[in-house]
């Protein structure tokens, strides 16, 4: 039995490995939309996709969608938060760049499924970037597996948590009334 899911991401080169396991899942109909930043949280607040790849700094303002992966871009370390940064729209001080966030009412079955799609296509960055050109560039393999970490786990997620606050208290304070 295949699951059928709405997906968008930006059209990014940190995006390919993930969009790649989407493309390759074997259980799952997966309708990938590749969209700019602000199209994506209006796809995804309209119900014209289910699950999307975010901008964090986007993320955390759409109502009515949770993080659901273990799954994120993020700089690997200080060198990497520049160009990711960059390629993303975030600031440089931003722990995750990119988060998997999905509406309210993506059944946990789906969410399984993407979740083992997105380890196939970390798992295979180098198919991933295959599958976009015959021959993949040397330095887009090596940005991909230096510059970028793809786990977020608890130590992102924290960090993440209260950059959101960070975020919410400026905006706040940039519009008193």
């Amino acid at each position: 039995m295949s699951l059928s899911v709405k997906f968008a991401a930006p059209a990014t080169l940190s995006a390919v490995p993930l969009v790649y396991g989407l493309r390759s899942a074997k259980n799952l109909a997966v309708e990938i939309a590749l969209l700019p930043q602000d199209e994506i949280a209006l796809a995804l607040s309209e119900g014209r996709v289910d699950v999307a790849l975010l901008s964090s700094e986007v993320a955390h303002s759409v109502v009515g969608t949770k993080i659901v992966t273990d799954f994120c871009v993020a700089p690997a370390d200080k060198s990497g938060s520049m160009s990711l940064s960059e390629e993303w729209g975030t600031s440089p001080e931003a722990p995750v760049c990119g988060v998997v966030i999905a509406r309210e009412g993506v059944d946990l079955d789906t969410l399984d499924e993407i979740e083992r799609a997105l380890t196939d296509g970390v798992e295979r960055i180098y198919e991933a970037l295959l599958s976009q050109a015959e021959c993949p560039k040397v330095e887009d393999y090596t940005y991909l597996t230096t510059t970028v970490d793809y786990l977020f786990d608890a130590k992102k997620h924290t960090a993440l948590e209260a950059y959101w606050k960070k975020l919410k208290k400026a905006t706040s304070h940039a519009n008193p009334g």
